[in-house]
C-alpha cells in the first residue's frame, strides 16, 4: 500500500546468524600485537591497583572493582576483532576503560554509566578516519 503512493519501501535484510564475522570459526587472538598490548595494559593496571589497594580494601570490593573489570578487559582484548573500523575502535576503547577501570573503585560505577558515551566518541574517530582515508 506503501509503495502506490509514491513511498519506497526498503526490501528486508536477510541477516545470518553468522553476522558480522562471517562463516569462520571466532578463535581468540593470541597473537595479536594490539590484543597483547592492551592485556599487558589491562594486566599492568590491575597489579598496581591491587598493590595499592590490597591491605585496605576487603577482598569482595578488590574482586568487584579491580579483578572483574580486568577480567573483562583480557577477555575482550583476545576476542575476535571485528571487521568494521568503528567497531575495532569501540572495543579497544572498551579494553582501554576496562583498563583505568581498576583504578576507579567506587567511581567504576559511574564509569560503566559513561560507556554509551565512549562508544559515540569511537564512531565520532572512526567517522574521521575513514573521511582521511585511514581505513
Amino acid at each position: 500500500m506503501l509503495a502506490q503512493k509514491g513511498v519506497r519501501v526498503m526490501p528486508q535484510v536477510q541477516i545470518g546468524p553468522d553476522y558480522p564475522y562471517g562463516s569462520r570459526p571466532l578463535r581468540p587472538q593470541w597473537r595479536n600485537a594490539w590484543a597483547q598490548r592492551l592485556s599487558l595494559i589491562v594486566g599492568a593496571c590491575t597489579f598496581i591497583s591491587l598493590a595499592i589497594h590490597h591491605g585496605s580494601w576487603p577482598i569482595e570490593r578488590i574482586a568487584l572493582t579491580i579483578i572483574l573489570p580486568a577480567l573483562l578487559g583480557i577477555t575482550l582484548a583476545f576476542a575476535p576483532d571485528p571487521p568494521a573500523l568503528i567497531s575495532r575502535l569501540a572495543k579497544r576503547l572498551t579494553v582501554a576503560g576496562c583498563a583505568f577501570g581498576t583504578f576507579a573503585g567506587p567511581w567504576l560505577a559511574p564509569m560503566i554509566l559513561g560507556v554509551p558515551a565512549l562508544l559515540a566518541l569511537s564512531v565520532a574517530i572512526g567517522l574521521l578516519c575513514e573521511s582521511r582515508g585511514h581505513a
